[in-house]
């Protein structure tokens, strides 16, 4: 061996010293990136598990209200989403609401460069602070049986339960609230459709589509840009002001 080494030139040595890398770091590397990522798929074998989960009862009334995470204070926006994607026990350490592919589209839609920018700017949070199961899949859409148009199911969403968290939130403090899914918005009584806003207050509460890969919106080049459009604008009204409203003309701010 130590014949062979010394036939390679210097630059061919130092590029094999450079790429060898002690294993017991790559799997440190490799369990931290695992800590930090949370992948939305769920496993097969995991699902039946999940099902069950929507036949147990929701919590406590007094544990309903939703936890919102406050970066920094004096936000002026919040993303409000529908409920953990998994058990506590499934969700990796760290874990924060809209984590993942959820956070990057949201950024993407923003014209920011990363989910940091995004978050920056609004409070996050879920409606439902427990994870409420898995929907049992129909018949029609048996993988087994040759279904291959959309293998996601999507979670339940106790609608009764979902309104007493949304009546024990208090949304007065910001100017403009993303309520990601319909269901969201209709735990709150809101009656405009998607990439809409309904105006209670100095707060308007848009109606947002979720920005996970189960909603077939995103399928749509369209639906996309309008999003986009949507979002941008919004972020532009927030922007310096307190409310998302323009003032009216002959008023102070």
């Amino acid at each position: 061996r130590l014949q062979q080494s010394s036939h390679l030139s210097p630059m061919v040595l130092a590029r094999k010293t450079v790429l060898r890398r002690p294993a017991s770091a790559m799997k440190r590397a490799t369990e931290m990136k695992a800590k930090r990522t949370y992948k939305p798929s769920k496993p097969q074998a995991l699902k039946k598990k999940l099902v069950k989960l929507a036949k147990r009862a929701a919590p406590s009334q007094g544990k309903l209200k939703p936890h919102i995470i406050r970066e920094r204070p004096a936000r002026t926006g919040l993303v409000l989403g529908q409920a953990p994607p998994g058990p506590r026990s499934s969700l990796p350490r760290g874990w924060r609401p809209l984590d993942g592919p959820a956070e990057q589209r949201l950024a993407k839609l923003a014209g920011l460069k990363t989910p940091a920018d995004f978050w920056r700017r609004f409070d996050r949070g879920n409606l439902l602070s427990w994870y409420p199961g898995l929907k049992k899949r129909s018949k029609e859409h048996d993988v087994a049986k040759g279904y291959k148009l959309h293998t996601s199911d999507g979670d339940v969403f106790p609608m009764a339960d979902a309104k007493v968290a949304a009546t024990s939130l208090d949304l007065d403090q910001y100017a403009c609230v993303f309520l990601l899914g319909n269901n969201v918005a209709r735990a709150f009584g809101v009656k405009a459709g998607l990439l809409q806003a309904e105006v209670r207050g100095q707060t308007r509460l848009l109606t947002f589509p979720h920005p996970s890969g189960v909603s077939h919106f995103w399928n749509e080049p369209a639906n996309v840009k309008r999003a986009a459009k949507v979002m941008q604008k919004a972020l532009h009204e927030m922007r310096g002001r307190r409310g998302c409203r323009k003032p009216e003309r002959g008023k102070k701010k």
